[in-house]
């Protein structure tokens, strides 16, 4: 009795290229911007794990005077109290340039202030006051990732990710969107629309491999994400005997996600 088998596609899904295990690996642009979605509802295990705050919260931290010094850091002039007042009313700052520096200032006062910072990532007080001003683009490489690590942990810590010790939680994930299983020469042999209950893999999420997508969220890097959650359903997922690679040519990848649930446990 034949076989009968979607066919492949003829047509290439809009794709982001991203790195992981020294590979380079295409996932659909549609299931970067599903896990983007996902991050936007204000409960559940995705809440706060985004390297950026809502417009309500920066003015909540920053106050009047800090949001009137990060328009200045943009060379714009410093906004009215019925400015701010609507800013925070409408959730949303008109001005990019505004919003990255309210941002910049924000991330260094929850970690302690400028002498905290700079002392913690080896750094002169100078050299991170021009950073949160924005005079310096960013810092060196060695300082830059010392703070963008600070920071992770401090989100991944603020969001109830890190235990009290610091070591990370266990991710319990739920994932629906359009799967492809590709096998070498018979990419997009079958195609459908699937729950993947990550629980009931064979190998659950470890908690190294929870704490590496952690990051990929704090970071917003949404293709790394889909990237570690194919990876995890093509090498640990209970249906998926037979393969022992994840890469572009091998193992489940996302058409699209609908929705992603996480539990820390």
């Amino acid at each position: 009795m034949a076989l009968h088998l979607p066919k492949p596609r003829t047509t290439k899904l809009p794709q982001e290229v991203v790195g992981l295990d020294g590979l380079e690996v295409s996932v659909a642009t549609a299931a970067t911007r599903g896990v983007e979605k996902s991050k936007h509802v204000e409960h559940g295990g995705l809440a706060g794990l985004t390297s950026k705050v809502s417009v309500q919260q920066l003015c909540a931290e920053l106050g009047n005077e800090g949001l009137r010094q990060a328009a200045i850091d943009a060379d714009r002039t410093p906004p009215s109290d019925g400015t701010l007042r609507r800013w925070a009313q409408i959730g949303r700052i008109p001005h990019a340039d505004v919003v990255e520096r309210a941002q910049r200032r924000a991330a260094i006062e929850r970690l302690g202030g400028i002498d905290a910072v700079a002392a913690r990532i080896g750094r002169s007080r100078s050299a991170v006051s021009r950073y949160r001003s924005g005079e310096t683009k960013e810092l060196r490489a060695d300082a830059g990732k010392k703070l963008e690590n600070i920071k992770a942990q401090d989100i991944m810590k603020r969001a109830g990710v890190l235990r009290p010790d610091g070591t990370p939680k266990r991710a319990i994930i739920r994932v629906t969107g359009g799967v492809t299983v590709r096998n070498g020469a018979d990419e997009g042999y079958d195609y459908r629309v699937r729950t993947l209950d990550f629980a009931n893999s064979d190998t659950p999420f470890g908690c190294d491999e929870s704490r590496e997508l952690a990051a990929a969220l704090v970071g917003d890097d949404h293709a790394r994400v889909v990237a570690l959650l194919e990876r995890h359903a093509t090498l640990c997922y209970p249906e998926n005997k037979g393969f022992d690679t994840y890469s572009e040519q091998f193992g489940f990848h996302f058409d699209h996600i609908d929705s992603v649930h996480i539990d820390w446990i």
